[in-house]
Formats: structure tokens, sequence, C-alpha cells
């Protein structure tokens, strides 16, 4: 079983034997089929079906000598609705199973963002025609969800929100330039971070940190794809489960400039969602990209 089920409205479904009649289900009335031959003698598939707005069940396996299919696995999926163009992606093979990963280095966030691929049969369908694109693609970042809070926002003045958007946007060049090999930026950027340091040593004494720090984008445990985020709700969605009828909880964020939507059972969600208030969790970042 996949252990993100919950976080599209399959709670219950803790066991491989009902697990399996979920596969039943996407194998025998699929949303969007998919085949591809990989070489002479190996033929995959992709099955997909949505369960709830823009979510659902994708199988994978192949199809053996009889022409009948073999699942190998399967996983949980959401779409997202924001589409951003991310730079030079990078797609790496899953070492044990044909699923990708994709990466880049997102100067928003200041660390290599890596993310579990949605749609890997594009990707190998495409392979040899994106070896000679340029790697800079559209893709819809998404993520799912086993547990999280509610924060409430930290107060700010139209100054702050405007010099916050100037601070943002002088620490993204910066970045990009140190990229490139400028010392200066580099310099500035350490001298930045000092700064940074120094005034959290100086208020942690006497404030909570969630009121210190407004958002952040770590990297989780030693899975890739997985990080703990903290992000301000643009907007939210209520979506029930067709099967379960399970309520789940789809939050519009905005996470250090990057926008990014998060889909969590109601269940396990604690607080009320609100436009403006903040979102503190562990999530499982998924995308797919527009080939």
């Amino acid at each position: 079983m996949h252990s993100y089920l919950r976080a599209i409205g399959f709670s219950r479904y803790i066991n491989r034997v009902r697990c399996n009649d979920l596969i039943d289900k996407v194998m025998e009335s699929p949303d969007i089929k998919q085949e591809l031959m990989v070489t002479t003698e190996e033929t995959i598939f992709e099955f997909r079906k949505q369960f709830a707005d823009n979510m659902g069940l994708v199988v994978h396996g192949i199809v053996n000598d009889k022409q009948q299919y073999e699942v190998e696995y399967f996983f949980p999926y959401f779409n997202g609705s924001s589409v951003q163009v991310l730079e030079e992606i990078s797609i790496e093979k899953n070492i044990s199973s044909i699923s990708y990963y994709g990466a880049c280095d997102d100067v928003r966030l200041g660390v290599s963002l890596i993310f579990y691929l949605q749609n890997g049969l594009d990707y190998l369908d495409n392979l040899l025609t994106i070896r000679s694109l340029n790697r800079y693609m559209p893709v819809s970042l998404s993520a799912l969800a086993l547990t999280g809070k509610i924060l409430l926002p930290i107060k700010k003045t139209a100054e702050d929100i405007k010099k916050n958007k100037n601070d943002i946007k002088n620490k993204n060049r910066l970045i990009a330039a140190a990229k490139r090999g400028d010392e200066e930026a580099i310099e500035m950027l350490t001298i930045s971070e000092f700064d940074t340091y120094s005034k959290i040593s100086g208020r942690i004494a006497n404030e909570d940190i969630y009121s210190i720090v407004d958002s952040s984008f770590i990297p989780y445990g030693v899975s890739c794809d997985r990080y703990s985020i903290i992000g301000t709700i643009i907007d939210v969605e209520n979506v029930k489960n067709d099967i379960t009828g399970e309520d789940i909880c789809i939050m519009h964020m905005d996470c250090n400039d990057l926008k990014l939507d998060v889909a969590i059972n109601y269940a396990d969600l604690v607080g009320e969602p609100m436009r403006g208030r903040r979102f503190k969790g562990i999530i499982w970042l998924q995308g797919m990209i527009g080939f």
C-alpha cells in the first residue's frame, strides 16, 4: 500500500487486500490509458483514474507475453493548478522502478528542488526530442500531506510587505549571480546570512519562532522528494472523494515565493484553513512537466 492514499481520501485502505480492490477499479475503467513500447521485447503501461477533482490513482506495470497487464506499483496523484517555468530541469530514473524524479536549482528556495514526476511515460515517449530542447520547461507543482497545522499570519504593514518583496528580489538576484561564480554576490549572501542569524538570535529569547519565520521550505528525512514547509494560504477549496466520501482540503499556497497546491485529508489537519493564514506540515512533492 502507499502511505499517501489517505491524503486523497482513502484513509481506510490500510492493507493490500483493500488496495487491490482499488487497483481493480482503475484497471477496469481508467480515465487515461497509456502504453509505450520501450524495447521490442518490453511494453509498459500506465492507467490513470480520477476519484476526486484533479486527484486519483496511477497504476503502472508491464504487458507480458500473453498481452496481459502485470501491475508493478501504484501511487496517488494530485494535479496542481499553477504552472511555472523552472530552471534547467534534470530528470533521473528511480533505481528500483520505472519512475522518475525531476530536479532543479530554484533561486527562490536556495536549495535543489526535487519532485516525483507524475507523467514518467510522457518523458520516456519524448526522450529523444527532449534531449535537443532547452530544459527550461513548464511544471505544475503539487503536494500531498499526511499531517499539518494551521498557523496565524504574522502582522505586517504595507511597508513591511513591500520591503519583503524587494528583499526577495534582491536575494534571488544575488543567488543567480553567485551560481555564475560572482564572488561579490557570494560575499553579500554570506553577510546577509550572518545578519539574519544575528537578528533571530536576538529575538528568539522573547518571541515564538513562528512569529519570526514567515515561510520555509526545507528537505525532510531521507526521501529526496519530501519537505517541511511553512507557507501562506492564498485560497482554499474543499473536494470530496467519490468512493469514500471523505473531505479533502486543497490549499493554494505561496511558499518562499513559490506557488504550490497542497492536498490533505481534513481529518489530518489541525486548525481552520483560511486565506491569509499559514500552513505548516510535511509534504510529498509531485510535478507534471509539459513536454
